[in-house]
């Protein structure tokens, strides 16, 4: 025993020490592997000495002398009678789940928890049983620990990872982002239920909460992008790093993508709505400068309203590398840029470019907005409605010709994405340059080509497997619908994203629904927007997650038609889930734990992943934070949020 952090008594015991517990009046118990021993408070030494039952795990003690033993093997055992005997409780003789029962405690009800390798069951001491086939509420896993504050949260310990057990749910925090193994062999947690200590074979976690509102959590999430995922001229994107989950400024990159005009331009917009919000001048500093970045895309390629993809410095990594990936040297050499520009691109930085200059631009940067958009739409148009790259061939993707979307199958997927895209693209250009050749090929496309209907169902359902378009749809369904006041259109637009979120719902998008609601002004599930933020993690780290040993989940089955694996009907929660982005798929359940499943479950991993966004880095990748920063910032705007 310890008083004042220094040793007061010792003892020595015949055998190694498996459990030490206080009971309520102060009573120490001590179990062994071959014996139990107890001391009074007021006693000099041990005064009780008995025989450990075989393969003794754990202890539980109480009021009035109530003590248990869990096992590994042979089921609980309880001190009984005048003549203290130990008294089995067994799998099949009573309504214990399992003889390997290796961890016991009371709470201060009286119950009895007990842990074992099929879950946990709750027992009364005399003949009444409740366990996890007859509720939802506790945990059907491997349990090899338990822990409780004095709130009444419990955490189980078990070999695929911790559970909570918090207002009646289990809540679950497993490999790799909360533990560096999944196997967890012991359990501590503080008394405020605010620290956590899990023991595994790799090493030690410790878990802590922290109270803050949404507003202290956006500007952490803020801060952390600004230090560590703006690189030059402000394009802000994830970080590559040298080691797993190491962040350093002497390690690691900020990535160039295929994507840094749309990604920064979704970071932005998130800015754009801080800036409206607070009026916080930092906020309009920082987007001036990522704007700046992303105007820069399309002067650099020296083709009249060609948008590169991206840009690379000659001291940043990889420059003049990659052979074949549509790079292109600029005039002064110290520069190249990225072709191959795809709609993905121009959805991005319409999207942005609206935003920014109806609530943040100056006249000069409304003048520089305004020219590079007439640029980019006269491109296109001139262009039967493609992005002509520099071989003077379309680029594969940035089509949205209406011969092609509305009669060619290929396009087929993306007919009604891409007439919402270039409906959007044009109302913007239109009431910024206010020519009307814009407004003339708009009217010309709905009335000669159907795009109107196009847009009453412009979502096709694909089972939740593609989510590229689904963020394309309702980036650009904002764009349109906060540039067109004609009330028709605006009515046809409001079927399609009504279509579009009813099939979306079920993901618990915070930023699809903000977008539903701000446009529609129907009732979109703030309680589930408000979950998602509070829940969402602080870590940004791309890590394995492994959720398939769980018993409560249910399954898709309908990609392992495509050669895919399986999927959820519907998402974890965020903690639980792998951090993506608004295109990634959120209904996968593992990922990056190919290893582990051959390990656990002998399962080999899909020949074939038919869809993007379902990649790990495996805790090389670090993400922006854009899923907490867009959906918040743009729900105070349109005061869903308060």
């Amino acid at each position: 025993t310890f008083g004042g952090g220094r040793p007061a008594e010792c003892r020595t015991l015949p055998a190694p020490v498996v459990d030490v517990k206080t009971s309520p009046d102060g009573t120490l118990w001590v179990l062994t592997e071959t014996h139990l021993f107890r001391k009074r408070p007021d006693a000099a030494d041990f005064d009780l000495k008995l025989v450990s039952p075989a393969g003794a795990a754990s202890l539980a003690v109480d009021r009035g002398d109530r003590v248990f033993v869990g096992t590994k093997g042979a089921g609980i055992h309880a001190l009984t009678g005048k003549r203290w005997h130990w008294s089995e409780r067994t799998a099949g003789m009573t309504g214990l789940l399992s003889d390997c029962a290796p961890c016991v405690a009371f709470d201060p009800t009286g119950y009895l928890w007990i842990g074992t390798d099929q879950g946990v069951c709750v027992y009364d001491g005399r003949n009444a049983w409740l366990d996890c086939r007859g509720t939802a509420c506790l945990p059907r896993a491997s349990v090899t620990a338990m822990a409780a504050d004095r709130e009444g949260d419990r955490w189980f310990a078990t070999t695929t990872g911790l559970i909570l057990l918090h207002r009646g749910a289990l809540s679950y925090y497993g490999y790799r982002r909360w533990l560096p193994d999944p196997c967890v062999t012991a359990v501590a947690v503080s008394d405020d239920g605010r620290t956590v200590a899990a023991a595994t074979p790799a090493g030690l976690a410790l878990l802590s909460r922290k109270t803050m509102t949404l507003a202290e959590k956006a500007a952490w999430f803020r801060e952390e992008a600004e230090a560590w995922n703006v690189r030059k001229d402000g394009f802000c994107l994830e970080r590559h790093l040298d080691r797993a989950g190491v962040l350093s400024p002497d390690e690691g990159f900020v990535a160039v993508t295929d994507n840094d005009g749309s990604w920064t331009g979704v970071y932005l917009a998130g800015l754009c709505y801080e800036y409206a919000v607070t009026g916080d001048p930092k906020a309009l500093e920082r987007a001036r400068r990522s704007l700046n970045a992303m105007l820069r895309l399309t002067t650099i390629t020296g083709i009249e309203g060609f948008t590169a993809r991206a840009i690379r410095y000659r001291d940043e990594r990889h420059f003049q590398e990659e052979e074949n990936g549509e790079w292109h040297l600029a005039e002064d050499g110290a520069v190249e840029w990225r072709g191959e520009t795809s709609s993905d691109e121009m959805t991005g930085h319409f999207f942005a470019y609206s935003i920014y200059y109806q609530l943040c631009a100056d006249d000069a940067e409304k003048a520089a907005i305004r020219e590079t958009v007439r640029k980019i739409m006269d491109h296109i148009l001139d262009n039967d409605f493609h992005l002509i790259d520099t071989d003077g061939r379309p680029t594969t993707w940035a089509n949205w010709n209406p011969d092609d979307l509305n009669g060619n199958d290929q396009w087929i997927y993306e007919k009604g994405t891409n007439t919402l895209e270039l409906l959007g693209f044009l109302k913007v250009t239109e009431n910024m340059t206010g020519d009307a050749r814009y407004g003339e090929v708009f009217r010309r496309l709905l009335s000669e080509h159907h795009y109107g209907m196009n847009l009453m169902q412009y979502r096709i359902p694909d089972g939740h497997l593609l989510h590229i378009d689904d963020h394309l749809d309702f980036l650009s369904i904002l764009t349109l619908l906060t540039n067109c006041d004609d009330a028709a259109v605006r009515s046809l637009a409001m079927m399609g994203l009504t279509h579009h979120w009813n099939d979306e719902r079920v993901e618990r998008n915070a930023m699809f629904n903000v977008i539903y609601g701000a446009m529609t002004g129907a009732p979109c599930d703030v309680d589930v927007i408000a979950d998602e933020l509070v829940d969402h993690p602080m870590d940004l780290f791309s890590w394995e997650v492994y959720n398939s040993h769980r018993t409560d989940l249910v399954w898709d089955r309908r990609p392992e038609e495509l050669g895919m694996p399986p999927q959820l009907v519907s998402p974890l929660a965020p903690h639980e889930r792998r951090i993506c982005n608004e295109d990634g798929n959120r209904f996968i359940c593992d990922c990056g734990c190919e290893e582990l499943l051959r390990q656990q479950r002998g399962e080999r991993p899909a020949a074939m992943l038919m869809f993007p966004g379902l990649g790990c880095s495996r805790g090389f990748t670090r993400e922006v934070g854009n899923t907490f920063l867009l959906p918040y910032w743009m729900g105070r705007y349109y005061g869903i949020l308060e």
